[in-house]
């Protein structure tokens, strides 16, 4: 809780001023928070834009040498964030899909094979991140995403913030909340990453400023469920590094977990 609020501290300015969705976004200071298995790093910078501040944090990774799980969390058998990650062997994670009241999931969800949630068609879950069984992972449109035959991971969720390097031209540019992003090079490199308070365009023109996740520039980020939802640990040697906790539970989380040699 206290790296919540050290967090929120920081970042509560964003709350008060409303920049333009198309600014220029330049990057500041950017501290590397830890180094973590697998060749992860967890990261955080400061981005302003006029007079609007942002602080973004994320863990980047290769899929040569780590991949994505999803984490399921049903309310009947609930286990606390940093033991689900430990428990599976991660070495960090943020929090996944949309669910219900009841904590039923909102779209497909799969974990290890196990479809736990059906594919849904509605205007929110326009994209998917999904994993196959010989490896590879993607993020797609939900359209084109075809047979769900042979996922080993998968989250459905939305609005896509960045396609071809481009962000999203009609992305929400009122509402302030906290965000959530999984986004990639389409190349191997990956990224987990959350914002402070942001709009939906904020977060989409965040997220093609070069070298925002490494030395590598996002060509494709998915929004995952933020607001209060929003959450981030990161473990080097075990021990977090990143703690920035949810403010209630949630049903799943997306994971990084180092690839088996």
């Amino acid at each position: 809780m206290a790296g919540m609020l050290r967090w929120l501290i920081r970042t509560i300015v964003c709350l008060g001023v409303v920049a333009s969705s198309r600014g220029e976004w330049m990057l500041g200071e950017r501290r590397e928070l830890g180094r973590l298995a697998a060749g992860a790093v967890a990261w955080e910078v400061e981005a302003r834009d006029g007079s609007m501040r942002a602080i973004i944090t994320g863990v980047s990774f290769s899929s040569a040498n780590a991949t994505l799980r999803v984490l399921d969390n049903p309310p009947d058998a609930r286990t606390g964030f940093l033991d689900l990650l430990r428990g599976a062997g991660a070495i960090a994670g943020v929090n996944a899909s949309y669910f219900h009241e009841d904590y039923r999931p909102l779209g497909l969800v799969v974990s290890e094979g196990k479809t736990i949630h059906a594919f849904e068609t509605a205007k929110l879950l326009s994209g998917v991140f999904a994993a196959r069984g010989h490896g590879s992972m993607e993020l797609v449109r939900s359209f084109a995403l075809g047979k769900t035959d042979g996922l080993r991971e998968a989250v459905q969720a939305g609005p896509w913030l960045v396609e071809n390097g481009v962000a999203g031209a009609t992305l929400n540019a009122e509402k302030l909340a906290r965000r959530t992003a999984v986004a990639t090079n389409g190349k191997g490199e990956w990224a987990l990453v959350i914002f402070s308070p942001l709009t939906l365009a904020q977060t989409g023109a965040l997220l093609t400023v070069p070298h925002l996740a490494g030395d590598w520039k996002i060509q494709r980020a998915l929004n995952l469920d933020g607001g209060s939802s929003t959450s981030l640990i990161a473990l080097e040697n075990g021990a977090p590094v990143v703690q920035i906790p949810s403010f209630g539970p949630v049903r799943n989380y997306l994971a990084i977990v180092p690839r088996a040699r």
